[in-house]
């Protein structure tokens, strides 16, 4: 059985040990409406210096022990107080050991990723809608290709990707955009991404046209994808929604 399983097992096996320290004593045999007398010297007839409540677990045994008839009176501290009460009410304060198991014990790094993607893909999956930012009568930008077939709507907050398999809308990543000294758009740069999807796309003004396939017009704008890693190339052109 390989080291680390063994430590794994010792952990559970060992988590529910208890641990007595017999210096420090609780209160034991009082009812929890009744207290505890804390006395000047052993036996009965010594002066009252003190009550101690039922629930008390912070005394301190002095080392000192004394027998009068039957009963057995040891010195001790509480709260700053000493004195001498009946062995007979007080026991070692127990102490529980931290319940740890093996999964709350420190993982190996691949397992810690394992976990934190896990997290991640929960977080994801109750995420709030993706947000498009756009309205009636806004304009938009539509780029694609026939052949093969995709096509990227471009809205002001997310990336809605159409493929000849299915619709994905990812939320705009990232946003830079170069112009000429005439204000235009010469060169912009998107990308979006969820935990499955990826996609980037970089958009250039084309003074030669470019030969727009799903609108078959010429149109200003060239644009090169990259979606889950696959490179495709196709047009880009303005596109009022209604």
């Amino acid at each position: 059985m390989p080291i680390m399983k063994i430590f794994y097992l010792l952990l559970i096996i060992t988590s529910s040990v208890v641990a007595n320290d017999d210096s420090i004593q609780q209160i034991t045999n009082v009812k929890s409406w009744d207290s505890l007398n804390l006395r000047s010297k052993p036996g009965v007839k010594s002066a009252v210096i003190a009550k101690i409540p039922a629930n008390a677990d912070s005394i301190s045994l002095l080392g000192k022990k004394v027998s009068v008839g039957e009963t057995v009176w040891v010195k001790i501290n509480w709260q700053g107080k000493q004195g001498w009460v009946s062995q007979y009410f007080l026991k070692p304060v127990e102490i529980k050991s931290s319940k740890i198991s093996a999964e709350q014990y420190k993982k190996p790094k691949q397992e810690k990723e394992v976990g934190k993607i896990a997290k991640q893909e929960a977080k994801s999956s109750s995420a709030k809608p993706i947000e498009t930012g756009v309205s009636v009568n806004q304009w938009i930008l539509r780029c694609g290709n026939i052949q093969p077939f995709w096509r990227v709507d471009v809205y002001p907050k997310a990336l809605k990707v159409f493929t000849g398999k299915s619709t994905t809308l990812l939320p705009i990543t990232y946003k830079k955009q170069q112009k000429n000294k005439w204000n235009t758009a010469k060169k912009t740069h998107l990308k979006g991404n969820t935990s499955k999807d990826k996609i980037d796309l970089e958009i250039r003004y084309s003074y030669q046209r470019c030969n727009d396939t799903l609108s078959k017009q010429k149109v200003p704008y060239a644009v090169t994808v990259k979606h889950n890693g696959k490179e495709m190339k196709g047009c880009c052109r303005a596109l009022k929604i209604n």
